[in-house]
């Protein structure tokens, strides 16, 4: 490390501190109603909870070192054991499957800083337990409180050229209160991943940019997977912009942990790939967007989920890296109540927004997506196959308080109605309404 680096300042350990944190209440109903055709009353998942997020960090020692630390706690405020069948993952499972709250310590961490004012790179490593989105890792924020991971996370910068790594052999999952070894789905252990970013945005003329970036991560004998993706921005007008975009996903299995199952479901064999395209047209207030996808997720066997099933879904497509880990994922075309990345896919995304605050509403937006999906084969025990489709409805309200007393109080809002063929329901056992709501207070206590 440059000797510009190890200027000493003393007391910023202690003055330069802060606590923040959040607040949360979490409600979910996701109703399965795949056989109400039979008369059959919808089973649900969900429960409404309450979170606390607490950050406490220092400043830094010589302008070097800091430490840091974070504490999770997740509350039952209701949970009704006769409507839901589980709490999709907003509180921890206890003994006999019962539904509970818990408390963890889910960040501990100690980093190293190297920036120095004037000088084109610099670099921050951080070790411990902590929140990490380097590569493919990622954490995931959208449940009571986050999954973290525990291993070493590096983020440099050069000029306008980003490189990021990551090494990580443990996790803590969102409705977990400790920090578990990363397994496949037979319960063997995987030893560690890596991942790794590069990224680089080029100023173009007329206001317009261009960033590349690529992405992996390398998860020891289960998987590896890659990310390729390309954004281009140019102004329209003084206030509409245009912004084109195209991605590409390659994952491949990577040793004798991966079986190719995931969850119960067939999944690729021994490599899948993902394309898709994007484009997102701002026009003042409004935000247009439309998305194609393609998947290719080959498996030579197919797997009914009973002996009484009449069809075996379609392979899937897999982005995590192992059985109780998150993996960045980021597609369009992929909707929050079904992921829609089924071998042979293709997938269509149209959507928009609207930020209210020309309405005198500021703060206030929302927006509507509509998904749907083709081309994908079921296959029925007799070795035959039929083409099917899946279509999904999204709407989705947020609203930031700005008001001084209420100022740090956010309000979220999803709904999906996710449908299907008669077919691929009755292969998947799955056909959805799912309300997923938030509400987070943010805090600064010094």
């Amino acid at each position: 490390m440059s000797a510009s680096c190890l200027a000493s300042t003393g007391t910023s350990f202690i003055d330069d501190g802060a606590i923040d944190g959040k607040i949360r209440t979490v409600y979910y109903d996701v109703e399965n109603t795949y056989q109400k055709d039979q008369g059959v009353k919808p089973y649900r998942d969900g429960a409404w909870t309450g979170g606390l997020l607490v950050n406490v960090r220092s400043g830094y020692l010589g302008d070097m070192f800091a430490i840091g630390g974070s504490f999770y706690g997740a509350a039952k405020i209701n949970y009704d054991k006769d409507r839901f069948k589980d709490s999709y993952q907003l509180l921890k499972t206890g003994k006999n499957g019962k539904q509970e709250g818990f408390s963890k310590l889910g960040q501990a961490w100690f980093e190293l800083k190297c920036e120095q004012e004037g000088n084109p790179f610099s670099g921050r490593l951080k070790v411990g337990r902590q929140e990490l989105y380097t590569g493919l890792v990622s954490s995931s924020g959208s449940r009571t409180v986050p999954s973290t991971w525990e291993g070493v996370n590096l983020n440099t910068k050069l000029y306008e050229t980003q490189f990021k790594f990551a090494y990580v052999n443990k996790m803590s999952l969102r409705n977990e209160d400790d920090f578990n070894k990363i397994e496949n789905f037979d319960g063997r252990k995987i030893d560690y991943i890596l991942a790794a970013e590069l990224s680089h945005t080029f100023d173009l003329p007329n206001h317009q940019s261009l960033e590349l970036k690529y992405r992996n991560a390398f998860s020891k004998s289960f998987l590896q997977a890659h990310n390729a993706e390309v954004n281009w921005k140019t102004p329209l007008s003084d206030s509409t912009s245009l912004r084109l975009g195209g991605m590409v996903f390659y994952t491949k299995e990577d040793g004798n942990l991966w079986t190719g199952e995931v969850f119960g479901k067939k999944s690729f064999d021994d490599k899948a790939t993902a394309g898709n395209l994007n484009a997102t047209l701002s026009v003042g207030s409004w935000s247009f967007d439309t998305a194609v996808s393609t998947f290719k997720a080959e498996s030579k066997t197919h797997k009914f989920r009973s002996d009484s099933s009449q069809y075996a879904a379609p392979s899937v497509y897999y982005y995590d890296l192992g059985k109780n880990t998150h993996g960045i994922w980021g597609m369009p075309t992929s909707p929050f109540a079904e992921d829609m990345l089924y071998d042979g896919e293709t997938v269509w995304m149209v959507g928009f927004g609207y930020d209210f605050t020309k309405l005198g509403a500021k703060g206030l937006e929302a927006g509507y997506g509509y998904y749907s999906g083709s081309g994908m084969k079921v296959y029925d025990r007799q070795g035959g196959s039929k083409k099917v489709s899946e279509n999904e409805h999204d709407v989705w309200v947020k609203y930031a308080f700005l008001q001084t007393v209420l100022k740090g109080l956010v309000f979220k809002l999803h709904y999906g109605i996710y449908r299907n063929d008669k077919e691929l329901m009755k292969a998947i056992d799955k056909e959805e309404n799912d309300l997923r709501v938030w509400l987070d207070y943010n805090f600064v206590i010094f």
